[in-house]
């Protein structure tokens, strides 16, 4: 295959090279503008202990496996500063509802102005994992990790809503007050990049693709990242449907399993002291049976971010993101693990069946428009943004770098 822009495998082990290519080579090369190397490595008990979970979504095992890597203070500790040499401002409120906030974090010494990092995170939509007390400490690391390559951090707190575009409007809300707001903190809002992971991704899918929902300044970002997407509307592209006789929440409802936590994804366990379910750090809705049961998650069904009542391929096609995707000036990048639920290192390489059918149609309308590929080598749907702030730079050797080179 043929490709203007954009394919990175972050590698166990190895020396990773950006350099600019026209043809993809499933190996070491990368591409793109400038030449860096990169060591990156999953370390090896770690990698094993991911092994052993398979292809699933596991934030309470994996955050076990991560907790030790990150510094003894999380949300949950008394000390003052948290992180020494960070300013870090808890649930600035950017909305009417009490989960519309945001935590910012700015580095005390730096730069005026530096460029701003947004981060949409997956599952029910907590900007801090509960599943357990390990899990407390994400996604604080993704912040101090911004902090120190020279950003400002903003982590962003999701919750449902009514309408299909409800959670875009939300991200458009989010953006417009950071604009305003973050020269406070060294921000720079004509340089801004956001990143989504997992069920994060449909409302910024939606919010990308339509420019309706922009305020006056237009999309906010130089550059977004759509990491293990759950899949947004890109209507007519269809995305192949699961094998017959596949249980596609089985990613989730094994999780725990091989660390013993009850509930495993869907346990609250790690809730912060004193907060009520409805708050943010409070406890999640339990995970209820289908619509119309008489247990579980009011009126039933999913959660915020794992799917909704299908509709119909005319309705389909007035909300996809596809158009606007195919105009934007907004550089993409698209990135998956190699342990990621679905994905299949016989098929595209292992990339997702999502990311390479949005990938190979975007770049139809040239190199401008052809999204980076990041391939995750020995990373899980969770540890790819656990690993933030370690040792462990496979994931974010090849993002840094790609957010450098954005003009």
């Amino acid at each position: 295959m043929n490709r203007a822009e954009g394919y990175i495998v972050a590698q166990q082990g190895e020396t990773l090279k950006f350099e600019l290519s026209n043809t993809l080579i499933r190996s070491l090369l990368v591409i793109s503008f400038t030449t860096v190397a990169i060591e990156a490595q999953v370390p090896a008990n770690i990698e094993s202990e991911l092994v052993k979970m398979g292809h699933i979504v596991d934030p309470p095992c994996t955050a076990k496996l991560y907790r030790p890597l990150m510094p003894a203070n999380d949300i949950t500790s008394s000390a003052s500063p948290v992180y020494p040499g960070i300013t870090l401002v808890r649930d600035a409120s950017f909305g009417p509802n009490p989960k519309d906030v945001i935590d910012i974090f700015s580095a005390d010494k730096g730069p005026a102005s530096r460029p701003v990092l947004i981060y949409v995170p997956g599952g029910g939509g907590n900007k801090i994992e509960l599943q357990d007390k390990e899990a407390n400490a994400f996604y604080d690391n993704i912040g101090r990790w911004a902090t120190k390559n020279g950003m400002v951090f903003v982590n962003m707190q999701r919750h449902g809503g009514p309408g299909w575009d409800a959670g875009a409007k939300d991200i458009s809300t989010m953006i417009q007050f950071v604009e305003a707001n973050i020269a406070k903190y060294h921000g720079n809002p004509d340089r801004m990049f956001i990143w989504a992971h997992s069920a994060g991704n449909n409302p910024l899918g939606t919010y990308i693709g339509r420019p309706e929902l922009y305020g006056p300044k237009g999309v906010g970002v130089k550059g977004v990242i759509f990491m293990s997407p759950a899949p947004f509307d890109i209507a007519p592209l269809e995305v192949p449907a699961p094998p017959a006789g596949s249980n596609p929440l089985a990613a989730l409802t094994d999780s725990g399993k091989t660390c013993g936590v009850q509930g495993g994804a869907f346990s609250s366990s790690g809730a912060l002291p004193g907060r009520t379910e409805g708050q943010p750090g409070g406890p999640d809705a339990p995970f209820g049976p289908p619509r119309g049961a008489a247990a579980g998650r009011p009126a039933g069904g999913p959660p915020p971010g794992l799917g909704g009542p299908p509709v119909d391929a005319a309705t389909r096609l007035a909300r996809s993101s596809l158009p606007e995707l195919k105009k934007t000036s907004v550089k993409v990048m698209l990135a998956n693990a190699e342990l990621d639920p679905g994905a299949d290192p016989a098929v595209n390489g292992g990339i997702m069946a999502f990311n390479q059918i949005l990938h190979d149609e975007l770049c139809k309308e040239g190199p401008d428009h052809c999204p980076t590929l990041l391939y995750l080598k020995g990373e899980s749907h969770m540890s790819e943004v656990f690993s933030l702030d370690t040792p462990d730079k496979t994931v974010s050797g090849p993002i840094l770098a790609w957010i450098k080179k954005i003009k």
